[in-house]
């Protein structure tokens, strides 16, 4: 008898690895959609018409927005780049999957994914 092949769906948040002792994570899935970058030393900017291509949307929720008052204080005026302590909101709308936190150039971001229903 044969054994069905199982596929891995995009973006199980069962694969996303537990955040690391910063508070940062990256769904293994993601980097297949980096776009290419210019620049050898830089990890590139995620290609939001790649994911369209697979099914999927993407959204931020900015740290600096998102956080509380104490928690900006120690990232944004003490330095500290602890983010262990954030528990980023989900967007509004269903079926958003953390795909990633990391620090990006304005500051922390989570950034989320979800299925779009095909049209």
């Amino acid at each position: 008898m044969d054994t069905p092949i199982q596929t891995i769906r995009l973006f199980d948040p069962a694969r996303l690895p537990p955040r690391d002792d910063r508070g940062f994570t990256e769904h293994p899935d993601l980097p297949q959609f980096y776009d290419k970058p210019f620049n050898a030393d830089d990890e590139g900017f995620i290609d939001a018409k790649a994911l369209a291509r697979e099914g999927f949307e993407c959204t931020t929720v900015e740290f600096e927005y998102d956080s509380t008052e104490e928690q900006s204080k120690t990232w944004f005026e003490d330095g500290d780049d602890d983010l262990s302590s954030w528990t980023p909101s989900a967007p509004h709308g269903e079926g958003w999957m953390l795909a990633g936190i990391w620090d990006a150039e304005d500051g922390p971001i989570a950034f989320y994914v979800r299925e779009v229903a095909p049209a």
